[in-house]
């Protein structure tokens, strides 16, 4: 197993802090990948509601959250 990007422990970290379990934060984060490939300019308001249309109904993300998400996801595009 590879060791986590510094971007992506600090996602995972804020998720943490949001209170979310660790067990469900891998899924959480490929839901959220799948938000941003379809919009990458998706405001977090948006993505809470593509979130909650895909299941996630208790997860409020904010603004911050979102920010994190996108650096991640384009840092592991910009890397594959």
């Amino acid at each position: 197993m590879k060791p986590e990007s510094n971007c992506k422990q600090s996602l995972i970290d804020g998720l943490l802090a949001m209170g979310l379990k660790k067990e469900i934060i891998p899924s959480l984060i490929r839901t959220m990948r799948i938000c941003y490939a379809s919009d990458p300019r998706m405001k977090y308001l948006i993505t809470n509601k593509e979130i909650h249309s895909l299941g996630w109904n208790d997860i409020e993300l904010n603004s911050h959250i979102l920010k994190l998400s996108i650096a991640c996801f384009d840092e592991e595009r910009m890397n594959s």
